[in-house]
């Protein structure tokens, strides 16, 4: 599908940093609405600079407050945010339950920082598709950072490695039944742990847990993960987060590891545009009346499933 009029003024408004524009477009990214590849077609050749941090962990970790103290101190620096808050999507509408106002109420009024809730989208806890789409325009927008901030610790997991360039896992003192669950796949997710709400007793025996379960293993890249404390309502062991965000992505500058994995997502976005667009053909395809007739004969079970599928596949013509 062709560019509109309509979408080429607001992705010219968006290159030259208009809010309102990259509102608008996120809400067609989101909506899936026509037109939505085009648009995203259209931003490629302007993205590539932004730097993308994904946090996650456990509900309750305090995940908000240490991205908006994160924030704060990366303003401080003078570098533009853009904020991304994944929420658990509404049953029923599939929209974010939190909004974007309950959140970093802080940045609000700061024209360098852009904060959007979207919502999960039935994915079981994990990212929607729209969030890396979403990250793609902070991208083309001018953000320095990019900042994913998720639901939670599952699926999540997953996806997160897939889009951010730094991860950081955020749990607190409470948190000793979360990583006996987590341990098989700590060292895959976390780049950098942090133990937030650290004035709790039991956050230095929960960091000393951390260390243990990350010293039984080498990470394949030969990165040593930073334990911290932080308290992030009070600020506290912020700066060093944020140093150590700076290690990682020199680390990774010095290794072609940056480089290595743009690659890598480059791969998995050409796989899931043809996903979708097979997706998209099929949908299409089952309103043929000979296509419909082998699904229905499936159904009564007069043909197996394997046979109908390399039939019907043949009739796509792909």
């Amino acid at each position: 599908m062709s560019l509109s009029d309509k979408d080429k003024v607001l992705i010219d408004r968006l290159l030259k940093g208009d809010r309102a524009s990259l509102a608008r477009l996120i809400s067609k990214i989101e909506d899936e609405r026509n037109g939505a590849s085009s648009i995203l077609r259209e931003i490629t050749p302007h993205t590539g600079n932004s730097y993308i941090l994904g946090i996650t962990g456990p509900p309750g970790a305090g995940k908000s407050t240490f991205v908006s103290s994160l924030t704060a101190l990366y303003r401080k620096r003078g570098r533009k945010v853009g904020i991304i808050a994944v929420d658990p999507s509404s049953p029923f509408t599939g929209g974010a339950v939190l909004g974007d106002r309950i959140r970093m109420q802080d940045h609000t009024v700061d024209k360098e920082v852009f904060i959007r809730s979207i919502g999960s989208r039935g994915s079981q806890g994990g990212l929607s598709k729209a969030t890396a789409q979403i990250a793609k325009l902070y991208d083309a927008f001018g953000f320095d950072i990019t900042i994913i901030e998720t639901v939670g610790v599952g699926q999540t997991e997953l996806d997160i490695i897939g889009i951010a360039d730094t991860v950081i896992v955020i749990l607190v003192p409470e948190s000793g039944d979360v990583i006996q669950t987590m341990k098989a796949g700590l060292m895959e997710i976390a780049d950098i742990f942090v133990v937030n709400k650290a004035d709790r007793e039991g956050a230095e025996k929960i960091a000393k847990d951390i260390k243990g379960i990350t010293s039984l293993a080498v990470r394949e890249d030969k990165w040593e993960i930073p334990i911290l404390l932080t308290t992030a309502n009070k600020n506290n062991g912020i700066k060093e987060a944020l140093d150590s965000i700076e290690q990682h992505r020199a680390f990774q500058l010095e290794h072609g590891l940056l480089e290595q994995k743009a690659r890598q997502m480059r791969e998995q976005e050409l796989i899931a545009i043809i996903k979708e667009n097979l997706d998209s053909k099929l949908r299409e395809k089952l309103k043929d009346p000979q296509f419909n007739k082998i699904v229905e004969e499936v159904k009564r079970g007069g043909l197996d499933p394997y046979k109908a599928a390399s039939e019907l596949i043949s009739m796509l013509k792909l």
